[in-house]
């Protein structure tokens, strides 16, 4: 295989996972929105959204990122050698070996849920408890779901497929948006909703299950040889539950420490951060996802091209997340005073939530760039460094959150978030240089940075001046307040933001950037 021919193959199915996750992105903006005008701001959203987020959590961690990061490498090695039947065997003994753990863990869940919440709330009252277990006893068992849909995903990422996992949470918002409308409009009740998040994560299994079929993977009956394959598998997922996702554990520290503030914060910081969740999911998961197989064989046939891939991959995100974040902050206000809560709670609670989204949003760049750092480690078979800057940034953002909150409440938390984020990308450029002698080029990177930031600004006064045109021209119009202050703002802001962007990619040769991945 020629690894220079990779560039193409590596952003067409970038682009490809990145458009399904923007179409399932916009449906769970949908489904947020519905949340909010279902649950409100208070103890019962704050109960809701902490039993959703325990499985969520350790799906991330433990099912897509953990998992994946483990078994996808050593699987695609065995994919490689034409060994088919013995990678089916692999395959069926991780599976057994995992699912029959996270069995036994939703078994204890079930039963034991208020012990549970000493960990994830332990700031929750009796009210908060009573609303949460039996929410919890309900959604749960979907992790057996999201760990099996990703050993499933992994075998279909081996030969580059990637439509239906990244189909997958599209269906899955689809089915739990049903179920809100029917909690809205025709008054099912919370517990129903909670019976259709497992119908969901239920449906998309059965999706995977069919594709992997499909493609002519097997299971088969696991073989003693592959005893060794599943080792090496376990010792790289061990530290890997640590090690895979800065923003998911140290959102939910955040919301742990949350617990302890007045209710409906925990609701407000859930909301801010499935709003920075967003270009997170469309930029850099869909990019890490696709390059760690690539990263795998760099490392072992051109570990020194690796450098090179690693310097461009975070040009790339870069420039991807840059306006992204922009974004994000401009509209901070409309997304919580027009989208998301209309009239079901008060106008400081928007703003509360407003200013979450920005405090998060000013590392947007860092979490994105530790999705696709952690595999580089990952490829080069090293579990054991990332943990470790995992758990330095981690304990720094534990502490920071209770001196955060003690002083500034949630916004003190959202910031040590922030900043935790920022620590880990620089702790992974760290370690790389110590460990594998990566060059970051500082002096290419910066003048990178120059340029682009350059264009952003003519750009940027470009969006702000059709912006202001638009509004000064409708100013004595009946269709003013439509516009500005209801759902007609997004009508304009959209596409004149889709603008923009078309405006960022076809300028870039003028200012003068050259982005590996974006060149012909």
């Amino acid at each position: 295989m020629s690894l220079n021919l990779t560039r193409k193959s590596i952003l067409k199915k970038a682009v490809q996972f990145g458009s399904i996750t923007f179409l399932s992105r916009v449906f769970g903006i949908i489904r947020e929105t519905l949340l909010a005008r279902v649950l409100g701001v208070g103890a019962v959203s704050d109960a809701f959204l902490i039993a959703l987020k325990i499985p969520n959590f350790l799906r991330r961690i433990f099912a897509e990122g953990a998992l994946s990061a483990a078994f996808v490498p050593v699987f695609v090695k065995k994919m490689r050698t034409k060994d088919f039947k013995f990678a089916s065997s692999l395959l069926t003994s991780t599976f057994i070996f995992f699912e029959g753990f996270v069995f036994l863990l939703v078994l204890l869940v079930v039963i034991f849920p208020r012990y549970v919440f000493y960990f994830a709330a332990p700031g929750f009252t009796e009210e908060q408890l009573s609303y949460a277990i039996p929410f919890l006893r309900i959604v749960f068992p979907m992790l057996f779901f999201y760990s099996s849909t990703a050993l499933l995903s992994g075998a279909l990422n081996s030969i580059n497929h990637v439509a239906i996992p990244a189909a997958g949470p599209v269906v899955m918002n689809i089915v739990l948006i049903v179920f809100l409308l029917g909690a809205k409009f025709w008054g099912l009740s919370l517990t129903t909703v909670c019976y259709g998040v497992l119908l969901s994560g239920l449906i998309s299994f059965i999706m995977h299950l069919i594709a992997f079929f499909y493609y002519n993977f097997r299971f088969r009956k696991p073989i003693r040889e592959t005893n060794k394959s599943l080792l090496q598998i376990l010792t790289k997922f061990l530290p890997s539950l640590l090690g895979v996702s800065i923003i998911e554990i140290n959102l939910f520290a955040d919301t742990a420490i949350a617990s302890y503030l007045k209710a409906g914060n925990v609701s407000m910081m859930h909301y801010a951060g499935r709003f920075v969740n967003m270009p997170i999911g469309i930029f850099a998961v869909g990019f890490a996802t696709i390059i760690l197989p690539h990263f795998s064989r760099y490392a072992a046939y051109a570990p020194k091209r690796l450098k090179f891939q690693i310097f461009e991959s975070t040009k790339l995100i870069t420039w991807l997340v840059l306006p992204a974040m922009m974004f994000l902050i401009f509209v901070s206000k409309e997304i919580f005073t027009i989208l998301m809560f209309g009239k079901v709670t008060t106008l400081e609670n928007a703003l509360i939530a407003k200013n979450l989204l920005i405090i998060y949003s000013t590392a947007l760049v860092f979490y994105c760039l530790n999705k696709v750092l952690v595999n580089v480690f990952y490829a080069m078979n090293n579990t054991v460094t990332p943990t470790i800057a995992l758990v330095i940034s981690s304990l720094l953002n534990i502490v920071a959150n209770i001196v955060g909150m003690i002083y500034w409440g949630a916004f003190g938390i959202a910031a040590s978030t922030a900043i935790s984020g920022v620590v880990l990308t620089i702790l992974y450029f760290i370690f790389l240089s110590k460990k594998y002698d990566f060059k970051f080029y500082h002096a290419r990177y910066f003048s990178f940075l120059f340029k682009y930031i350059l264009q952003l600004t003519v750009v940027s006064t470009i969006y702000m001046a059709l912006y202001k045109l638009f509004f000064h021209l409708i100013t004595f119009t009946s269709y003013y307040e439509f516009f500005k202050n209801s759902y007609g703002f997004w009508i304009i802001i959209i596409p004149l933001a889709g603008f923009c962007g078309y405006l960022l990619y076809k300028t870039t040769k003028f200012f003068g950037i050259k982005i590996y991945y974006l060149s012909k």
